[in-house]
């Protein structure tokens, strides 16, 4: 009878520590209080401002923070009079929390399209931004990592001609900021 209830507690214990290793740690702050690792961020229906309160979001997603930096800061939603399209089945139902998934078009009161985001299970994939002509003003490609180092991504931005400048939002020795793609130091005043 002992040896059948050992079993079953370190069964038990066991089962726990394999389940707990599956789950990735969400809202954790470091030992110096700042927030780390993955959070989530709930945002209003109407614009995608960021809230704090649950209960007046209708969106949420997640973004990772490196002791304090959030790495990865949400790109511009639309303004009041702005519509956003969703692909079929990522719309906003009516007063429920939605998790951001799939591709999301904002477009201005004109109808052009100004910002996209497209997310996976709430994170990001990439975003884009447009100037009023149409054409490319940046884009965040969160996929394309510097050196295969996880949460790296690397932005491009355009001037109005289509010309591109090409920078990696990394981490090095004054922390988590862009650097130019050929650099090693980073731009502070990129875009």
């Amino acid at each position: 009878m002992k040896m059948k209830a050992t079993v079953s507690i370190c069964f038990f214990f066991l089962c726990i520590t394999v389940q707990s290793f599956g789950q990735e740690l969400l809202n954790q702050f470091d030992q110096n209080g700042k927030k780390d690792g993955k959070w989530i961020v709930y945002l209003s229906e109407k614009t995608w401002k960021e809230v704090k309160d649950s209960s007046k979001a209708g969106f949420y997603r997640y973004t990772y923070y490196d002791h304090g930096v959030n790495i990865y800061p949400m790109g511009a939603g639309g303004g009041m009079n702005w519509k956003c399209e969703a692909t079929p089945g990522n719309a906003q139902q009516k007063g429920r929390l939605k998790l951001l998934d799939g591709e999301y078009k904002w477009k201005d009161k004109k109808g052009r399209v100004r910002f996209i985001h497209i997310l996976k299970n709430g994170e990001y994939v990439s975003y884009m931004e447009f100037y009023r002509s149409g054409n490319f003003a940046k884009q965040f490609a969160y996929l394309n990592h510097y050196k295969e180092q996880p949460h790296t991504y690397s932005i491009s931005t355009y001037d109005k001609k289509g010309n591109p400048t090409n920078y990696f939002m990394r981490g090095g020795e004054q922390g988590w900021q862009f650097y130019l793609v050929q650099s090693e130091k980073p731009c502070h005043d990129c875009f």
